[in-house]
């Protein structure tokens, strides 16, 4: 069951970087792209943090306490995407098209740290997979 839970997080997190993610960006306008992202993210956030969330509640129960460092990793990096750096993204977003010019560098900063947070949790998943 551990298997299942994780490759369907896997393949909710492929499906998002492979097919929402460019048909937003080629098919919406900036404004429009932004609000349905903004809509999307958080959504996408606790759908991870609920299946991760059954996965730290297996794994707690096997012996392999690499499992469980995994699967809690990949469920708090869904909380901090969440709770913490969409809300900051979102703020300095704003800020930065109100021209502010540091919110911009924040902007950049919290949302390369939500990009590597995400590709670490799909390389911890693929771990929990395979090994």
């Amino acid at each position: 069951m551990i298997n299942f839970f994780a490759s369907t997080l896997f393949g909710i997190m492929i499906a998002f970087m492979a097919l929402v993610s460019p048909v937003v960006f080629s098919t919406l306008t900036k404004e429009s792209s932004q609000a349905f992202l903004r809509k999307f993210f958080p959504r996408l956030f606790v759908l991870g943090a609920f299946i991760s969330s059954i996965l730290v509640a297996m794994t707690l129960q096997e012996i392999d306490i690499k499992n469980q460092v995994f699967s809690i990793i990949i469920f708090f990096g869904f909380l901090l995407n969440l709770f913490v750096i969409t809300p900051n993204v979102n703020k300095y977003r704003d800020l930065e098209l109100q021209g502010d010019n540091k919110a911009k560098k924040l902007f950049s900063l919290l949302h390369l740290s939500s990009v590597c947070i995400f590709i670490a949790q799909l390389i911890l998943i693929l771990l929990l997979i395979f090994l």
